[in-house]
């Protein structure tokens, strides 16, 4: 477990761009969700002794989206190792596990909507009944009890992981203050309380923001950039003139310019 932990807080010393999480923040996210994982799979030990239906991948595609994928696929591979510790050392739980985690976490990578966080758990899904398939095929034959026993496991693990992903994902943005792209994507809303009193109190203000979001998109997506984040930092930039919209030369429409 020192290890494992070692491990993570060496990884995240990295510096990555494409990430808004400081090192300290993305190594105590690892460890609220290694603790909670590991938690959750000692009381589910006492119903189901495998740990297939545990689901681990949604760890690493939470960790992935708030700290980045490559981070993730560590951390995946280090908690698929603690709990499979955890099972008695369950090298076919290890396996497993592990394939499912690295696999959703880098299946996350840019997710723009909610609908993402459904495909990197169908993705995990279809990778876990792979690496089943490899596990059961090493020691056993397939199409029997076992094999149709532990697909049923991880056919529920998926769906587990389809619900508990989208539901923890905006407590954590909180808890740790990480802005993700699909928070980015609801403060783009146009019909935001605070964009519509800009239309309304200056709407040339207002149109000069959304063309110049456009533009600022088009400028960061052709640089490597996050054209979203620059696109909605546009729509807001200009938000202080509401106070006195007349005091701008948009705003006058051929008025004497007081």
């Amino acid at each position: 477990v020192f290890l494992a932990f070692l491990g993570i807080y060496k990884r995240v010393q990295f510096k990555q761009s494409n990430s808004q999480a400081s090192p300290t923040t993305a190594f105590n996210l690892a460890l609220l969700l290694l603790c909670c994982t590991l938690i959750i799979g000692r009381v589910i030990s006492y119903f189901e002794p495998t740990g297939y239906v545990l689901p681990v991948a949604t760890a690493g595609i939470l960790y992935a989206i708030l700290v980045g994928p490559q981070r993730a696929a560590l951390f995946g591979a280090l908690a698929a190792a603690l709990v499979s510790a955890q099972y008695q050392y369950n090298w076919r739980l290890l396996l497993v596990a592990g394939a499912m985690t690295i696999a959703g976490a880098f299946s996350i990578y840019g997710v723009r909507k909610r609908s993402d966080l459904t495909a990197a758990a169908i993705v995990a899904t279809l990778v876990g009944i792979l690496a089943t398939c490899a596990a059961i095929l090493a020691t056993d034959t397939l199409f029997g009890d076992l094999f149709f026993r532990r697909i049923f496991l991880i056919l529920l693990n998926g769906a587990l992981c389809l619900l508990a992903a989208p539901g923890v994902l905006p407590w954590l943005e909180k808890l740790f203050g990480i802005t993700t792209d699909m928070q980015l994507l609801e403060y783009s809303d146009l019909n935001n309380e605070l964009l519509r009193k800009l239309a309304l109190a200056a709407p040339a203000t207002y149109a000069h923001s959304l063309l110049l979001g456009q533009i600022a998109e088009a400028a960061a997506d052709t640089i490597g950039a996050n054209g979203l984040l620059a696109r909605v930092c546009a729509y807001y930039h200009d938000i202080g003139k509401m106070k006195n919209p007349d005091y701008f030369t948009e705003n006058q429409a051929g008025q004497k310019n007081i």
